[in-house]
Protein backbone atom coordinates (compact mmCIF):
# COMPACT_ATOMS: atom_id res chain seq x y z
CA UNK A 1 0.00 0.00 0.00
CA UNK A 2 2.65 2.40 0.72
CA UNK A 3 4.56 1.96 -2.61
CA UNK A 4 1.35 2.32 -4.66
CA UNK A 5 0.73 5.78 -2.54
CA UNK A 6 3.78 7.10 -2.97
CA UNK A 7 4.17 6.22 -6.57
CA UNK A 8 0.71 7.98 -6.99
CA UNK A 9 1.62 11.10 -4.89
CA UNK A 10 5.07 11.44 -7.19
CA UNK A 11 2.85 11.35 -10.50
CA UNK A 12 0.82 13.81 -9.21
CA UNK A 13 3.97 16.09 -8.29
CA UNK A 14 5.38 15.52 -11.77
CA UNK A 15 2.55 16.63 -13.56
CA UNK A 16 2.69 20.07 -11.57
CA UNK A 17 0.59 19.81 -8.23
CA UNK A 18 2.17 21.67 -5.31
CA UNK A 19 0.50 19.31 -3.22
CA UNK A 20 -0.83 15.74 -3.13
CA UNK A 21 -2.06 12.65 -0.81
CA UNK A 22 -3.82 9.33 -1.24
CA UNK A 23 -6.10 6.93 0.39
CA UNK A 24 -5.45 3.76 0.06
CA UNK A 25 -8.34 1.19 1.60
CA UNK A 26 -8.92 -2.41 2.01
CA UNK A 27 -12.54 -3.19 3.55
CA UNK A 28 -14.87 -5.19 4.75
CA UNK A 29 -18.82 -5.10 5.48
CA UNK A 30 -21.62 -7.44 6.45
CA UNK A 31 -25.43 -6.41 6.97
CA UNK A 32 -27.81 -8.68 8.23
CA UNK A 33 -31.78 -8.31 8.61
CA UNK A 34 -34.03 -9.91 9.94
CA UNK A 35 -37.85 -8.97 11.07
CA UNK A 36 -40.60 -10.83 12.02
CA UNK A 37 -38.16 -14.29 12.10
CA UNK A 38 -37.52 -13.87 8.75
CA UNK A 39 -34.47 -13.31 6.73
CA UNK A 40 -34.69 -10.06 4.64
CA UNK A 41 -30.54 -9.44 3.98
CA UNK A 42 -27.33 -11.34 4.41
CA UNK A 43 -24.96 -9.72 2.78
CA UNK A 44 -20.86 -9.45 3.07
CA UNK A 45 -19.05 -7.03 0.48
CA UNK A 46 -15.50 -6.32 0.19
CA UNK A 47 -14.04 -2.69 -1.29
CA UNK A 48 -10.75 -1.77 -2.06
CA UNK A 49 -9.07 1.38 -3.97
CA UNK A 50 -7.69 4.55 -3.43
CA UNK A 51 -8.83 8.43 -3.86
CA UNK A 52 -6.28 10.45 -4.78
CA UNK A 53 -6.36 14.47 -4.13
CA UNK A 54 -4.12 17.32 -5.91
CA UNK A 55 -4.02 20.69 -4.51
CA UNK A 56 -2.50 24.12 -7.06
CA UNK A 57 -2.15 27.50 -5.53
CA UNK A 58 -5.78 26.99 -3.15
CA UNK A 59 -7.52 25.03 -6.25
CA UNK A 60 -7.91 21.18 -5.60
CA UNK A 61 -9.06 17.85 -7.81
CA UNK A 62 -10.06 14.67 -6.64
CA UNK A 63 -10.31 11.49 -7.88
CA UNK A 64 -10.67 7.41 -7.77
CA UNK A 65 -9.48 4.17 -8.65
CA UNK A 66 -11.35 1.07 -7.86
CA UNK A 67 -8.14 -1.04 -8.18
CA UNK A 68 -5.01 -1.24 -6.58
CA UNK A 69 -3.06 -1.56 -9.94
CA UNK A 70 0.12 0.62 -10.23
CA UNK A 71 -0.53 2.12 -13.22
CA UNK A 72 -4.47 2.94 -13.00
CA UNK A 73 -3.40 4.88 -9.52
CA UNK A 74 -0.62 7.17 -11.23
CA UNK A 75 -2.65 7.74 -14.02
CA UNK A 76 -4.97 8.78 -12.00
CA UNK A 77 -2.49 10.80 -10.08
CA UNK A 78 -1.05 12.31 -12.97
CA UNK A 79 -5.15 12.76 -14.07
CA UNK A 80 -6.36 15.17 -10.81
CA UNK A 81 -2.97 17.01 -10.74
CA UNK A 82 -3.64 18.16 -14.24
CA UNK A 83 -7.79 19.28 -13.68
CA UNK A 84 -6.53 20.90 -10.56
CA UNK A 85 -3.85 23.11 -12.69
CA UNK A 86 -6.53 23.55 -15.05
CA UNK A 87 -9.34 25.32 -12.55
CA UNK A 88 -6.15 27.33 -10.57
CA UNK A 89 -7.18 30.38 -12.00
CA UNK A 90 -11.24 30.05 -10.86
CA UNK A 91 -10.20 29.50 -7.19
CA UNK A 92 -12.09 31.47 -4.94
CA UNK A 93 -9.07 32.03 -2.53
CA UNK A 94 -5.52 31.36 -3.30
CA UNK A 95 -3.34 29.80 -0.27
CA UNK A 96 -0.84 27.49 0.50
CA UNK A 97 -0.85 24.27 2.60
CA UNK A 98 0.71 23.25 5.72
CA UNK A 99 0.73 20.27 7.77
CA UNK A 100 2.86 18.21 10.25
CA UNK A 101 4.49 15.18 9.07
CA UNK A 102 3.25 11.68 10.86
CA UNK A 103 5.08 8.02 9.83
CA UNK A 104 2.68 5.27 12.17
CA UNK A 105 1.13 2.34 12.15
CA UNK A 106 -1.78 1.26 14.09
CA UNK A 107 -3.30 -2.24 14.72
CA UNK A 108 -6.34 -2.61 16.22
CA UNK A 109 -6.44 -4.90 19.52
CA UNK A 110 -9.18 -7.25 19.26
CA UNK A 111 -10.13 -10.86 21.12
CA UNK A 112 -12.69 -11.48 17.76
CA UNK A 113 -12.03 -10.02 14.04
CA UNK A 114 -15.28 -9.57 13.17
CA UNK A 115 -14.52 -10.86 9.61
CA UNK A 116 -13.24 -14.58 11.47
CA UNK A 117 -16.37 -14.73 13.32
CA UNK A 118 -19.07 -17.12 11.54
CA UNK A 119 -21.83 -15.52 9.05
CA UNK A 120 -23.85 -17.89 11.58
CA UNK A 121 -22.92 -16.61 14.75
CA UNK A 122 -24.12 -12.90 13.53
CA UNK A 123 -27.50 -14.27 11.79
CA UNK A 124 -27.83 -15.95 15.09
CA UNK A 125 -27.63 -12.67 17.18
CA UNK A 126 -29.75 -10.90 15.25
CA UNK A 127 -32.49 -13.18 15.39
CA UNK A 128 -32.06 -13.57 19.10
CA UNK A 129 -32.65 -9.78 19.71
CA UNK A 130 -35.91 -10.11 16.87
CA UNK A 131 -36.81 -12.82 18.77
CA UNK A 132 -36.77 -11.32 22.05
CA UNK A 133 -38.63 -8.40 20.85
CA UNK A 134 -41.72 -11.16 19.10
CA UNK A 135 -41.96 -13.03 22.32
CA UNK A 136 -42.07 -10.23 24.79
CA UNK A 137 -45.81 -9.54 24.56
CA UNK A 138 -48.58 -10.06 22.68
CA UNK A 139 -49.37 -6.64 21.35
CA UNK A 140 -45.77 -6.79 19.27
CA UNK A 141 -46.99 -6.18 16.16
CA UNK A 142 -43.82 -6.02 14.46
CA UNK A 143 -40.04 -6.35 14.86
CA UNK A 144 -36.76 -5.63 13.17
CA UNK A 145 -32.87 -6.36 14.16
CA UNK A 146 -29.83 -5.55 12.40
CA UNK A 147 -25.92 -6.90 12.62
CA UNK A 148 -23.49 -4.92 10.74
CA UNK A 149 -20.32 -4.45 10.74
CA UNK A 150 -17.42 -2.96 9.48
CA UNK A 151 -13.31 -2.97 9.22
CA UNK A 152 -10.85 -1.43 6.92
CA UNK A 153 -7.22 -0.95 6.72
CA UNK A 154 -6.21 2.42 5.77
CA UNK A 155 -3.14 3.75 4.53
CA UNK A 156 -3.18 7.54 4.03
CA UNK A 157 0.10 9.11 2.73
CA UNK A 158 0.98 12.80 1.34
CA UNK A 159 3.62 14.73 -0.68
CA UNK A 160 4.73 16.21 2.49
CA UNK A 161 5.83 12.58 3.71
CA UNK A 162 3.06 11.68 6.15
CA UNK A 163 2.53 8.11 6.38
CA UNK A 164 -0.13 6.41 8.00
CA UNK A 165 -1.40 3.02 8.16
CA UNK A 166 -4.31 2.51 10.88
CA UNK A 167 -7.06 -0.44 11.04
CA UNK A 168 -10.67 0.30 11.94
CA UNK A 169 -13.35 -2.12 13.38
CA UNK A 170 -16.94 -1.29 14.26
CA UNK A 171 -19.58 -3.83 14.74
CA UNK A 172 -23.12 -2.84 16.07
CA UNK A 173 -26.58 -3.83 16.16
CA UNK A 174 -30.03 -1.94 15.95
CA UNK A 175 -33.46 -3.00 17.39
CA UNK A 176 -36.61 -1.50 15.68
CA UNK A 177 -40.18 -2.81 17.64
CA UNK A 178 -43.68 -1.62 17.04
CA UNK A 179 -46.61 -2.61 19.75
CA UNK A 180 -50.15 -1.74 18.74
CA UNK A 181 -52.96 -1.55 21.31
CA UNK A 182 -56.11 0.91 21.98
CA UNK A 183 -56.45 1.73 18.24
CA UNK A 184 -52.74 3.33 18.70
CA UNK A 185 -49.13 2.27 17.27
CA UNK A 186 -46.22 3.09 18.82
CA UNK A 187 -42.41 2.23 17.23
CA UNK A 188 -39.39 2.40 19.73
CA UNK A 189 -35.60 1.85 18.23
CA UNK A 190 -32.51 1.06 20.30
CA UNK A 191 -28.90 0.64 19.25
CA UNK A 192 -25.74 -0.72 20.35
CA UNK A 193 -22.34 -0.19 18.59
CA UNK A 194 -18.64 0.11 19.81
CA UNK A 195 -14.86 0.44 18.21
CA UNK A 196 -13.15 -3.19 18.97
CA UNK A 197 -14.15 -6.66 17.97
CA UNK A 198 -17.34 -8.91 17.67
CA UNK A 199 -16.61 -9.45 21.52
CA UNK A 200 -17.83 -5.78 22.08
CA UNK A 201 -21.68 -7.57 21.38
CA UNK A 202 -21.66 -9.53 24.42
CA UNK A 203 -22.23 -7.52 26.96
CA UNK A 204 -25.48 -7.68 28.36
CA UNK A 205 -27.14 -4.59 26.56
CA UNK A 206 -26.77 -5.73 23.41
CA UNK A 207 -27.67 -8.94 24.04
CA UNK A 208 -30.64 -8.05 25.19
CA UNK A 209 -31.48 -5.13 23.13
CA UNK A 210 -34.75 -6.83 21.91
CA UNK A 211 -36.39 -7.28 25.02
CA UNK A 212 -35.45 -3.36 25.98
CA UNK A 213 -37.07 -2.37 22.86
CA UNK A 214 -39.77 -4.21 23.17
CA UNK A 215 -40.92 -2.78 26.51
CA UNK A 216 -39.83 0.40 25.29
CA UNK A 217 -42.65 0.23 22.41
CA UNK A 218 -44.85 -1.12 24.91
CA UNK A 219 -44.78 1.62 27.41
CA UNK A 220 -45.08 4.55 24.78
CA UNK A 221 -48.79 2.59 24.21
CA UNK A 222 -49.77 4.11 27.98
CA UNK A 223 -48.25 7.73 26.64
CA UNK A 224 -50.76 10.55 26.21
CA UNK A 225 -50.04 13.96 24.18
CA UNK A 226 -48.60 16.95 25.72
CA UNK A 227 -50.41 20.74 25.32
CA UNK A 228 -47.74 22.99 23.33
CA UNK A 229 -46.38 26.06 24.99
CA UNK A 230 -43.43 26.97 26.66
CA UNK A 231 -41.43 24.30 29.05
CA UNK A 232 -38.48 24.12 32.09
CA UNK A 233 -37.24 21.35 29.74
CA UNK A 234 -34.64 18.64 31.39
CA UNK A 235 -32.84 15.99 28.41
CA UNK A 236 -31.87 12.96 28.58
CA UNK A 237 -28.26 11.73 27.77
CA UNK A 238 -29.28 10.91 24.17
CA UNK A 239 -31.74 14.20 23.09
CA UNK A 240 -29.16 15.86 24.81
CA UNK A 241 -26.51 14.53 22.43
CA UNK A 242 -28.00 15.10 19.73
CA UNK A 243 -29.10 18.47 20.00
CA UNK A 244 -25.34 19.38 20.93
CA UNK A 245 -24.33 17.05 18.00
CA UNK A 246 -26.65 18.56 15.23
CA UNK A 247 -27.68 22.25 16.46
CA UNK A 248 -24.19 22.90 18.00
CA UNK A 249 -21.39 20.59 16.35
CA UNK A 250 -22.03 20.82 12.79
CA UNK A 251 -21.69 24.64 13.03
CA UNK A 252 -18.03 24.43 14.35
CA UNK A 253 -16.72 22.45 11.21
CA UNK A 254 -14.45 25.05 10.28
CA UNK A 255 -15.34 24.45 6.40
CA UNK A 256 -18.62 26.73 7.33
CA UNK A 257 -16.03 29.76 7.82
CA UNK A 258 -14.76 30.55 4.69
CA UNK A 259 -18.82 29.81 3.14
CA UNK A 260 -20.22 31.79 5.34
CA UNK A 261 -22.19 28.74 6.56
CA UNK A 262 -22.03 28.93 10.37
CA UNK A 263 -24.25 30.62 12.97
CA UNK A 264 -20.82 30.58 14.96
CA UNK A 265 -18.85 32.90 12.59
CA UNK A 266 -16.73 35.55 14.58
CA UNK A 267 -17.63 33.69 18.25
CA UNK A 268 -14.48 32.08 18.70
CA UNK A 269 -13.70 33.58 22.29
CA UNK A 270 -17.11 34.66 23.22
CA UNK A 271 -19.37 33.53 25.82
CA UNK A 272 -21.97 31.01 24.69
CA UNK A 273 -23.44 29.89 27.75
CA UNK A 274 -22.61 29.26 31.38
CA UNK A 275 -19.37 28.66 32.94
CA UNK A 276 -20.26 25.29 33.62
CA UNK A 277 -20.45 24.36 30.63
CA UNK A 278 -18.11 22.38 28.33
CA UNK A 279 -18.69 20.94 24.93
CA UNK A 280 -16.14 18.62 23.57
CA UNK A 281 -15.10 16.01 20.34
CA UNK A 282 -12.91 13.44 21.02
CA UNK A 283 -11.86 10.31 19.06
CA UNK A 284 -9.19 9.00 20.68
CA UNK A 285 -11.75 7.65 23.53
CA UNK A 286 -11.37 3.96 23.34
CA UNK A 287 -13.68 1.57 22.62
CA UNK A 288 -16.32 4.67 20.86
CA UNK A 289 -17.74 3.89 17.76
CA UNK A 290 -16.63 7.42 16.07
CA UNK A 291 -13.19 6.72 17.63
CA UNK A 292 -9.66 6.24 15.25
CA UNK A 293 -6.04 6.99 15.36
CA UNK A 294 -5.84 9.45 12.99
CA UNK A 295 -7.55 11.25 10.31
CA UNK A 296 -8.33 10.65 6.74
CA UNK A 297 -5.90 13.08 5.72
CA UNK A 298 -2.92 11.37 8.19
CA UNK A 299 -2.71 14.22 10.91
CA UNK A 300 -2.99 12.39 14.60
CA UNK A 301 -6.18 12.39 16.63
CA UNK A 302 -6.75 14.68 19.19
CA UNK A 303 -9.29 15.87 21.98
CA UNK A 304 -10.88 18.62 20.57
CA UNK A 305 -12.31 21.24 23.24
CA UNK A 306 -15.12 23.12 21.64
CA UNK A 307 -17.16 24.88 24.64
CA UNK A 308 -14.63 25.64 27.52
CA UNK A 309 -15.90 27.30 30.64
CA UNK A 310 -19.02 28.16 28.17
CA UNK A 311 -16.26 30.02 25.77
CA UNK A 312 -15.91 28.82 22.40
CA UNK A 313 -12.58 28.05 22.16
CA UNK A 314 -11.53 25.59 18.92
CA UNK A 315 -12.92 24.04 15.96
CA UNK A 316 -12.92 21.05 13.93
CA UNK A 317 -10.14 21.47 11.31
CA UNK A 318 -8.98 19.78 7.95
CA UNK A 319 -5.73 20.66 6.30
CA UNK A 320 -7.49 23.30 4.45
CA UNK A 321 -9.44 25.23 7.01
CA UNK A 322 -6.79 25.09 9.54
CA UNK A 323 -4.43 26.97 6.60
CA UNK A 324 -7.46 29.39 5.60
CA UNK A 325 -7.95 29.76 8.90
CA UNK A 326 -4.62 30.42 10.41
CA UNK A 327 -5.19 27.03 12.79
CA UNK A 328 -3.49 24.41 13.60
CA UNK A 329 -4.73 21.03 12.12
CA UNK A 330 -6.76 19.26 14.72
CA UNK A 331 -7.57 15.52 12.72
CA UNK A 332 -11.07 16.18 12.29
CA UNK A 333 -11.08 15.35 8.68
CA UNK A 334 -13.15 12.31 7.70
CA UNK A 335 -14.77 10.27 4.93
CA UNK A 336 -17.08 7.56 4.80
CA UNK A 337 -14.54 5.67 2.11
CA UNK A 338 -11.64 6.47 -0.60
CA UNK A 339 -14.01 7.42 -3.13
CA UNK A 340 -14.94 10.54 -1.10
CA UNK A 341 -12.77 13.89 -0.35
CA UNK A 342 -12.73 14.20 3.40
CA UNK A 343 -14.16 17.15 4.86
CA UNK A 344 -14.31 18.20 8.67
CA UNK A 345 -16.53 16.10 10.91
CA UNK A 346 -17.49 15.44 14.44
CA UNK A 347 -16.15 11.88 16.15
CA UNK A 348 -17.93 11.49 19.87
CA UNK A 349 -19.15 14.58 20.83
CA UNK A 350 -20.34 15.16 24.31
CA UNK A 351 -21.43 17.76 26.77
CA UNK A 352 -19.23 17.24 30.16
CA UNK A 353 -20.41 15.80 33.39
CA UNK A 354 -21.90 18.12 35.64
CA UNK A 355 -22.52 18.38 39.59
CA UNK A 356 -26.24 17.85 39.89
CA UNK A 357 -27.77 14.60 40.92
CA UNK A 358 -30.59 14.02 38.62
CA UNK A 359 -33.01 13.28 41.58
CA UNK A 360 -32.45 16.66 42.42
CA UNK A 361 -32.32 18.29 39.30
CA UNK A 362 -35.95 16.82 38.68
CA UNK A 363 -37.15 17.71 42.32
CA UNK A 364 -36.01 21.59 42.23
CA UNK A 365 -37.26 21.96 38.33
CA UNK A 366 -41.10 21.79 40.20
CA UNK A 367 -43.86 21.60 36.86
CA UNK A 368 -41.82 20.59 33.53
CA UNK A 369 -40.92 17.59 31.01
CA UNK A 370 -38.48 15.59 30.72
CA UNK A 371 -37.31 14.46 27.43
CA UNK A 372 -35.88 10.93 26.12
CA UNK A 373 -34.35 9.89 22.87
CA UNK A 374 -34.68 11.37 19.38
CA UNK A 375 -37.43 10.23 16.42
CA UNK A 376 -36.48 13.18 13.83
CA UNK A 377 -35.36 16.46 13.73
CA UNK A 378 -33.48 19.03 11.43
CA UNK A 379 -31.09 21.44 12.07
CA UNK A 380 -29.79 24.45 10.16
CA UNK A 381 -26.11 25.81 10.90
CA UNK A 382 -26.10 29.00 9.11
CA UNK A 383 -28.73 30.11 11.39
CA UNK A 384 -28.51 27.89 14.12
CA UNK A 385 -32.16 27.25 14.40
CA UNK A 386 -33.47 23.61 15.16
CA UNK A 387 -36.11 21.21 16.01
CA UNK A 388 -36.18 17.83 17.58
CA UNK A 389 -38.90 15.39 18.11
CA UNK A 390 -38.06 13.08 21.30
CA UNK A 391 -39.11 9.19 21.55
CA UNK A 392 -40.81 10.11 24.47
CA UNK A 393 -40.92 11.76 27.78
CA UNK A 394 -42.73 12.27 31.13
CA UNK A 395 -44.04 15.50 33.20
CA UNK A 396 -42.60 16.63 36.08
CA UNK A 397 -45.41 17.82 38.23
CA UNK A 398 -44.50 19.06 42.22
CA UNK A 399 -40.91 18.15 41.43
CA UNK A 400 -41.77 14.28 40.72
CA UNK A 401 -41.58 12.02 37.59
CA UNK A 402 -45.35 11.48 36.41
CA UNK A 403 -47.09 10.09 33.34
CA UNK A 404 -45.19 9.28 29.89
CA UNK A 405 -46.02 12.03 27.02
CA UNK A 406 -45.54 11.58 23.39
CA UNK A 407 -45.59 13.59 20.07
CA UNK A 408 -43.71 16.32 22.33
CA UNK A 409 -40.94 18.36 20.63
CA UNK A 410 -38.07 21.38 21.06
CA UNK A 411 -37.48 23.85 18.55
CA UNK A 412 -35.30 27.16 18.98
CA UNK A 413 -31.56 28.63 18.07
CA UNK A 414 -28.92 27.16 19.78
CA UNK A 415 -27.40 30.63 20.54
CA UNK A 416 -30.43 31.22 22.40
CA UNK A 417 -30.91 28.23 24.06
CA UNK A 418 -27.55 27.39 25.33
CA UNK A 419 -27.23 30.46 27.77
CA UNK A 420 -30.54 29.01 29.60
CA UNK A 421 -28.98 26.06 30.44
CA UNK A 422 -29.05 26.13 34.26
CA UNK A 423 -28.35 22.47 35.21
CA UNK A 424 -26.14 19.71 34.08
CA UNK A 425 -26.63 16.32 35.57
CA UNK A 426 -23.51 14.36 36.85
CA UNK A 427 -24.30 11.42 35.00
CA UNK A 428 -23.05 10.32 31.16
CA UNK A 429 -24.27 8.34 28.64
CA UNK A 430 -23.11 7.92 25.03
CA UNK A 431 -25.34 6.82 21.82
CA UNK A 432 -23.60 5.26 18.98
CA UNK A 433 -25.02 6.71 15.76
CA UNK A 434 -23.84 7.90 11.83
CA UNK A 435 -23.44 11.01 11.09
CA UNK A 436 -24.35 12.48 7.32
CA UNK A 437 -22.81 15.02 5.78
CA UNK A 438 -22.84 16.23 2.09
CA UNK A 439 -23.58 12.86 1.25
CA UNK A 440 -21.29 11.66 3.41
CA UNK A 441 -21.68 8.49 6.41
CA UNK A 442 -19.49 8.32 8.76
CA UNK A 443 -19.81 6.69 12.32
CA UNK A 444 -19.96 8.67 15.34
CA UNK A 445 -21.15 9.29 19.16
CA UNK A 446 -22.76 11.34 21.14
CA UNK A 447 -23.71 12.11 24.53
CA UNK A 448 -23.35 13.45 27.77
CA UNK A 449 -25.16 13.86 31.12
CA UNK A 450 -28.56 15.36 31.67
CA UNK A 451 -29.00 18.94 31.36
CA UNK A 452 -31.89 21.24 31.99
CA UNK A 453 -32.55 24.21 29.37
CA UNK A 454 -35.31 27.01 31.46
CA UNK A 455 -38.43 28.68 29.02
CA UNK A 456 -38.02 25.90 25.88
CA UNK A 457 -40.81 26.17 23.23
CA UNK A 458 -42.41 22.67 23.61
CA UNK A 459 -44.74 21.43 20.60
CA UNK A 460 -46.86 18.88 21.19
CA UNK A 461 -51.29 19.09 20.66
Amino acid sequence: MEDLAREAIEAALHAGADFADVRVEKSHLTTIEISNGVTKKSATSRLRGAGIRAFKNGAWAFGQVNTLMPKAMQERGRSVAKLALAIEERASEKFELDAPVYEDTCRMNVSEDVQEVPVEEKVDLARRIDKQAQDYDDRISNSRAVYGDFSCVLHVANSFGTSVTVENSLPRVISSVTAKGNGDRRTAFKSYGARGGFEELKGEFPQTLGTETAELAVRMLRSTAVQGGIYDVILDPILNGVMIHEAFGHACEADNWPAHTTVLEDKLGERLGPENLNIVDDPTLPGMRGSFDYDWEGTKATRRTLVKNGILTELLHSLETASRLDKNPNGAARSQSFMYGPLPRMSNTFMESGEWEVDEMIEDTGNGLLLCSFNYGYTDPAKGQFMFQASHGFEITDGQVGPMVRDVSIAGQILDMLPRIDAIGNDFKMDAGTCGKSGQKVPDMNGGPHARIRKVPVGGM
